[in-house]
């Protein structure tokens, strides 16, 4: 299965470790995951560890515009740039989408 997490809530409250436990037992499972990080979800570009979660071999996009407009001008190398219109055509390919706002 294919599952695409969208976040969009600040990487500093409670939902990182539920993110990270989510991705990590679907990943166990064998699923596919994907994590697009938009508006204040472009925060996890800078929070140390969320490195985590390409780690686990999950697909991590971030939406360009949002992140350059929260100032995030340091873009790690485990995120792929993307847009919101790219966001829009995943949302079709994708199995399941949990969105975390």
């Amino acid at each position: 299965m294919r599952v695409l997490i969208v976040i969009t809530s600040v990487p500093f409250a409670k939902d990182y470790n539920t993110i990270l436990n989510i991705a990590k037992k679907l990943r166990d499972k064998g699923h596919d995951v994907s994590i697009f990080l938009s508006g204040n979800g472009s925060y996890y570009l800078i929070r140390p560890d969320a490195s985590q979660l390409s780690e686990l071999g999950v697909k991590v996009y971030f939406c360009a515009h949002s992140a350059h407009q929260r100032g995030v001008d340091k873009l790690p190398g485990w995120a792929q740039s993307s847009s919101t219109y790219n966001l829009s055509r995943m949302m079709g390919e994708f199995d399941k989408v949990i969105v975390f706002n």
